[in-house]
């Protein structure tokens, strides 16, 4: 994710939730994260617009941002 978070700065914000930090528990529920190794795409307008599980293909991902970017 960081070389996400690199190639895609100033455009899309990659925030990380250490899922083992009790304060983020409710950050954590509000975005419906229940395991590790989830990863969930918000829009600007703060909605859920993707959701993965596990490891992630980057040049997927890559294009998923891309066209939420397009949005």
């Amino acid at each position: 994710m960081r070389g996400l978070a690199e190639t895609f700065a100033g455009r899309i914000e990659v925030v990380e939730l250490n899922f083992d930090d009790r304060g983020l528990d409710d950050a954590r529920r509000q975005l419906g994260i229940t395991s590790q190794a989830q990863y969930v795409l918000v829009n600007a307008a703060g909605e859920v617009v993707g959701r993965w599980w596990g490891v992630i293909n980057e040049a997927a991902l890559t294009e998923d941002l891309e066209a939420l970017l397009l949005t």
